[in-house]
């Protein structure tokens, strides 16, 4: 081993695409620094948007649940659900080291909510349904004071804390037909709780909002209305005032002016998720189906008029701007006076000014695991990567997502693109193969019924007109593609099990298919016949041609990496690269010197392949990595998991290979001498609209083509035939069965 060897190194990431947007209330802004805090997997992201920078904390040992972070910006609170029978953590954090300075596992499975009390003198968690307690931790003392049931045993389930601004020692929990005010008694270890008068109306709240003088409540309910409850606090001993006590003036819907009274209340779909008070009495409000609204209350109508109102909700809120993002609002975090950031379930964060009321989309990622990333061949621009229920392509440059090609209620298993750059191939769970040009997201054409039970692997020939796929029933099927015909040429049958990966060598000759029965089978894709199978005690999930072709390398949940020779399948060297968990995907650089392997353990390796030695480790992901892909400039790599972030990780120059890389790696289509007749230039997969395929869309023209912080997002037609007669088979799929069609 060389001396550069001797050390591994640290790998850097030099950007992190991801955001838990399903942990209610989940993102914050520190105050002072103006950092996004966020939530992803068993770990707390911190992101700098400024710099474009992003570290991680680490200590949970299972997925984060909830997330606060202190008034004054100098702690931060987490905590997680863990498997049954086991205790959920509550972690407190000091913001400035990034490190744990207390921590408690009162709750049992899972910790619902958290919050800090005003002056960060106090820390309220709440258990999740198999716990429902609440306990005080002391930030003075840093233990906790006190614990008790949260809910009455006619009550359900609490669901959100909120605290008051004013008053340290005071909290209010609401949740399903649940909805009590707190005070805490910190030198006699109690606490002294009250119930909410409700009159004749039962909720489920799934947030809370107080106003800055700690005199009004607002809470959203899953029947989409705004509750409005007046606190009427006091000294701790008796919570409210004497002779009053904490009731709801009303739950309010918004005015409908063009229907009449008794009909001219509406209601949010899917209830209120987020909700958050401003100046002036105004309301942001964002709803379970994406749409967002700021209101006000009316002053045109006194809220007395309303008690003879027929329904149990009342007209009292004029809407005063409206718009809508995709999927449910999760997190409202005010940046500015009149900016906020929105973060939705779909982990995606929008910037909305309140002012001019321009919404933006800011940062996106997969909303789950992220199954396969691939590169255009020699562009190291873009890249593609598949998900549930879309393909999305990125800028490496730009950091940012450029194109979205849904198919919903479907999971992309695999991608490729064709080496000339003119189409996206792509497999899919319902047993589909779809193509699509890459600036548009156009469907090029569709072959269904490719596998009977679904599609799991994919690789692409360098001419474009042969694709090899597997499928979850083990077998391996070769595809011939022409501009405007897709024709099956051969089935391979060998495999027992689902097929993991497929990779075709650089002749196009031979294809080598990773299988979980525990082999991998090289195949000949000229004659269709097997010619070398290797087995090992392992379910295979990857395999890879070295670039020259002579060897093949595997990885296996049973964490070794082995070498094999192609032309007599013998074992040449193992590796283990984890004791404990599996390595899930692998990909090699273009000269073969460096690889990289990505397992369960959430660690990134970079091995050096002739000495079979560990150069680098990175340890950012916060959940499984199962995929992975060597850029072409061989000058940085990208890995994605199973909590769908992705992340770009620098190369060393010294694991550059050899030799090293250009600085600026250009695509350029293959040129052809004026003597080469127009039939020996492979033809491209198109859609058989252009003849002459040099003027068609080609992938390095996807940058020019989309603009700086935009994002096109196109929806895949169905491609299931019709059986009525008299109408085209092929309009649905977009398929052009003749060029003269045109």
């Amino acid at each position: 081993m060389g001396d550069s060897h001797d050390v591994c190194r640290q790998l850097l990431p030099r950007a992190i695409f991801g955001i838990n947007g399903k942990v209610e209330n989940g993102v914050r802004q520190h105050p002072v620094t103006g950092s996004i805090i966020f939530a992803l997997g068993n770990k707390i992201g911190i992101a700098d948007y400024k710099k474009n920078t992003q570290e991680f904390v680490a200590g949970h040992t299972n997925t984060i649940s909830c997330l606060d972070l202190s008034k004054s910006g100098k702690y931060m609170a987490s905590g997680q659900i863990n498997h049954m029978g086991f205790r959920g953590y509550v972690i407190i954090w000091n913001y400035d080291q990034r490190k744990e300075i207390a921590r408690h596992d009162l709750h049992k499975v899972s910790v619902q909510a958290i919050c800090f009390t005003a002056q960060d003198r106090c820390v309220v968690s709440i258990g999740g349904v198999d716990d429902g307690s609440v306990i005080v931790f002391d930030m003075e003392a840093f233990s906790p004071i006190c614990q008790t049931p949260a809910s009455r045993a006619i009550s359900g389930n609490a669901l959100t804390v909120r605290p008051l601004h004013n008053n340290p020692y005071f909290f209010v929990t609401a949740g399903d037909r649940h909805l009590r005010l707190w005070s805490i008694l910190r030198e006699e270890k109690k606490l002294y709780v009250q119930d909410v008068l409700m009159a004749s109306k039962t909720r489920v709240f799934y947030c809370a909002r107080i106003n800055k003088t700690d005199e009004f409540a607002y809470l959203g309910t899953g029947t989409g209305d705004i509750v409005k409850i007046v606190l009427n606090c006091c000294d701790r001993d008796h919570v409210s005032k004497q002779g009053s006590t904490s009731c709801i003036l009303g739950a309010f819907g918004t005015h409908n002016p063009r229907k009449p009274t008794g009909r001219d209340c509406n209601r949010y779909v899917n209830g209120v998720r987020a909700l958050y008070v401003l100046e002036g009495g105004r309301l942001l409000i964002g709803a379970g189906n994406g749409d967002i609204e700021l209101v006000e209350e009316r002053t045109d109508v006194p809220l007395i008029n309303f008690r003879d109102y027929p329904g149990p909700t009342w007209p009292y809120l004029r809407t005063l701007k409206k718009t809508h993002v995709s999927g449910r609002i999760s997190s409202f975090v005010r940046s500015k006076t009149d900016m906020f950031y929105i973060c939705t379930d779909t982990n995606e964060i929008y910037g909305l000014n309140i002012k001019t009321w321009v919404l933006k989309l800011l940062r996106t990622c997969h909303t789950k695991s992220v199954y396969c990333i691939t590169f255009p061949k020699n562009y190291s621009g873009v890249f593609a990567t598949s998900g549930k229920e879309c393909i999305r392509i990125w800028s490496s440059g730009r950091k940012q997502e450029l194109l979205r090609i849904m198919v919903y209620n479907f999971n992309c298993a695999c991608v490729r693109f064709t080496h000339d750059g003119t189409s996206i191939v792509s497999v899919w769970n319902d047993g589909i193969i779809r193509a699509f040009t890459p600036i548009t997201g156009r469907l090029i054409y569709a072959i269904p019924n490719a596998h009977n039970k679904g599609c799991s692997a994919l690789a692409v020939a360098s001419s474009g007109r042969l694709i090899v796929t597997g499928g979850i029933e083990g077998q391996v099927r070769v595809w011939k593609i022409d501009p405007y015909r897709q024709d099956l040429v051969g089935v391979l049958k060998d495999h027992s099990g689902p097929i993991t990966s497929l990779d075709i060598n650089y002749l196009d000759t031979e294809v080598i298919s990773a299988c979980t029965d525990g082999s991998c089978v090289i195949w000949d894709i000229k004659r269709m016949t097997r010619k070398q199978v290797v087995t090992a005690n392992t379910q295979f999930m990857s395999a890879s041609y070295f670039p020259t072709g002579v060897q093949v390398i595997t990885c296996g949940s049973d964490g070794r990496i082995i070498y094999w020779m192609v032309y007599n399948g013998a074992l040449i060297r193992e590796l283990t690269a984890s004791k404990k968990s599996s390595v899930n995907c692998l990909a090699i650089n273009e000269t073969g010197d460096y690889f990289i392997t990505v397992g369960s353990d959430l660690q990134v390796k970079l091995w050096d392949y002739n000495s079979g030695a560990v150069v680098g480790i990175g340890s950012e992901h916060a959940s499984s990595v199962i995929s992975c892909a060597y850029s072409p400039c061989m000058t940085m790599f990208v890995t994605g998991s199973t909590d769908g972030s992705l992340i770009i990780w620098d190369v060393p120059r010294d694991f550059w290979g050899r030799p090293n890389p250009p600085d600026v790696t250009k695509y350029s289509l293959p040129k052809t001498s004026s003597k080469t007749r127009m039939s020996d230039v492979p033809s491209r997969v198109n859609s058989g609209t252009n003849l002459k395929t040099t003027k068609g869309e080609n992938i390095d023209g996807l940058l020019k083509a989309t603009p700086k912080d935009d994002l096109c997002c196109v929806e895949c037609p169905p491609c299931a035939k019709k059986d009525t007669k008299g109408v085209d088979p092929y309009a649905e799929c977009g398929i052009v069965p003749d060029v003269r069609k045109c």
